[in-house]
């Protein structure tokens, strides 16, 4: 179940990583990092939208800075009036499920059930609205695959949900039967399903993802193949930036294209669905270059992730085990 649950996790954050053009610092030092806070990705679009409240192009990308940021309080009422002028916007839809999700993540133990159900009314209608919506029944799947954690899910309609996909869309299709024969502890199946999703898979998130959960699975070539190809894909996708970097600060393969991934990431906003992975970029970045011999820069990045988060337990201890061993 611990992978089912990853599995919905990362397919949200899949669709939360809003690709923003970076470019590649030549080494540590050249790093410049941008001012990555809300009210300054939110201000101007705000400005506009006072200036005329019609801007619908405006509001737009003012829901995609919510989304990015998970600001869920200002960014759902927002949404609901978006949906409305842009029914057939699948950019609208899918934030108002990220967000919807962040509130889930965020509610008390009681609230969850109703910020739940929430999610699942918002997937429903849209699914009614439009029966060959993709966010829509991959939502609908997945609710059902997760919920009884939250709110109690029906097997048969995340069944029916799953058999529906198939004939929208064979990669998301594929997906789907990895999500669930990973919820049924398959481990085998939910990793064949993987590796045929790849080949039918054509979003950069969407592969990052699949390669994350083959690296959890034991198949670090499987990961790297999907990882490889989604920066194919979209070389400027965050997730696929970072969950590259990751990739390869944990196995220690391929350290160049780790570093220069983690680098561009941090060049960039990272935010992706209401998460900040700045420090752990940094701590991440900070395991490539000790890896590949460079201590000083190694020491930065760790000081540097502990700056951004004081009290991140992994740096503290990269950085305690690399001092000692002097």
């Amino acid at each position: 179940m611990r992978l089912m649950l990853s599995a919905a996790a990362l397919s949200l954050l899949a669709l939360a990583g809003s690709a923003m053009a970076q470019v590649t610092p030549s080494d540590y030092a050249a790093l410049v990092e941008p001012d990555d806070r809300e009210e300054s990705a939110a201000g101007p679009l705000k400005e506009r939208l006072a200036a005329d409240p019609a801007d619908w192009a405006a509001a737009r990308d003012l829901l995609l800075v919510y989304e990015r940021f998970g600001d869920f309080e200002v960014g759902l009422p927002l949404g609901a009036r978006l949906g409305a002028e842009m029914p057939d916007d699948r950019k609208v839809l899918e934030a108002r499920m990220v967000l919807a999700t962040r509130r889930i993540d965020d509610a008390s133990l009681f609230s969850k059930k109703s910020a739940a159900t929430e999610l699942l009314s918002l997937c429903e209608a849209e699914r009614k609205r439009d029966p060959r919506s993709v966010p829509a029944v991959t939502c609908i799947a997945q609710y059902h695959l997760v919920a009884p954690s939250i709110a109690g899910g029906d097997t048969a309609k995340a069944d029916e949900a799953i058999a529906a996909m198939q004939a929208l869309d064979e990669g998301q299709y594929l997906l789907l039967r990895a999500n669930q024969a990973l919820s049924n502890d398959d481990l085998a199946e939910g990793q064949k399903k993987l590796t045929e999703a790849m080949s039918r898979l054509t979003d950069a998130s969407d592969l990052a993802g699949a390669g994350v959960l083959l690296g959890r699975l034991g198949d670090v070539d499987g990961a790297f193949l999907a990882l490889d190809k989604a920066m194919s894909v979209d070389p400027a996708d965050p997730f696929t930036l970072y969950q590259r970097g990751r990739a390869v600060a944990v196995t220690g393969r391929n350290l160049d294209s780790g570093r220069e991934a983690l680098l561009r990431f941090l060049s960039g906003s990272a935010w992706i669905g209401g998460v900040n992975y700045r420090a752990a970029a940094h701590w991440r970045l900070g395991m490539v270059y000790q890896a590949m011999g460079d201590r000083v820069t190694a020491e930065k990045a760790y000081k540097r992730a502990l700056v951004l988060e004081p009290k991140h337990k992994e740096a503290q201890a990269a950085l305690k085990a690399l001092k000692t061993a002097g």
